[in-house]
């Protein structure tokens, strides 16, 4: 059992890669909210995280990071959910609170292993394949871009090389990419800015 785990991530979001990392054109178009964006469905978050301001111009968007204790991977159902909390993604892909550069940190205890799942509102969400890696007291840390495979069930894109993301594209969302995203959400925004 464990009580008390510092979180450092990495993941890529497909829609915002160019090369080696993501572009954070959203912050400069101030069209981050400053509050999560996950209270409505699919996720159903009732979190709290809010900022007066976004912290820094390195911000791409908002995720919604779930613990989930398991024996294994394919037992990593929603029913095994421990924690969930808003953060920031950055353009290096790195995860963390909402001041911006502050790791993610849970007070909760650990039975089997821990698995990671990451949400984005118009991504397809992934879950860890292996448990995550405990690197120090309490400190576990995972990087879902490198290899392949990282992703459950190689839930992920190659993004250009050995470096992996998030399938883009789920904009209605409700972990389905298909004609749905296009009539009832990209049709609609086709062509507009901002």
């Amino acid at each position: 059992f464990q009580v008390g785990i510092t979180l450092d991530l990495t993941e890529f979001l497909e829609g915002p890669f160019a090369g080696s990392a993501m572009y954070a054109a959203l912050y400069p178009a101030g069209v981050i909210p400053n509050s999560q964006p996950y209270s409505g469905s699919p996720w159903n978050y009732n979190g709290t995280e809010s900022v007066s301001s976004i912290p820094g111009i390195g911000v791409v968007d908002w995720v919604l990071v779930e613990l989930r204790d398991a024996p294994s991977a394919a037992q990593a159902t929603s029913a095994t959910i421990k924690a969930r909390k808003a953060a920031f993604i950055l353009q290096d892909g790195s995860i963390r609170d909402i001041d911006g550069s502050g790791l993610l940190q849970f007070g909760n205890r650990i039975e089997h292993k821990l698995f990671a799942v990451i949400w984005h509102r118009n991504h397809l969400g992934v879950l860890s394949a292996s448990p995550l890696i405990l690197a120090g007291v309490n400190y576990y840390t995972y990087d879902f871009t490198t290899p392949s495979g990282q992703a459950f069930l190689n839930g992920q894109k190659n993004l250009g090389g050995v470096i992996y993301g998030m399938f883009g594209g789920d904009g209605k969302p409700d972990e389905f990419i298909d004609n749905l995203d296009k009539a009832n959400v990209w049709a609609l925004q086709v062509g507009r800015r901002g």
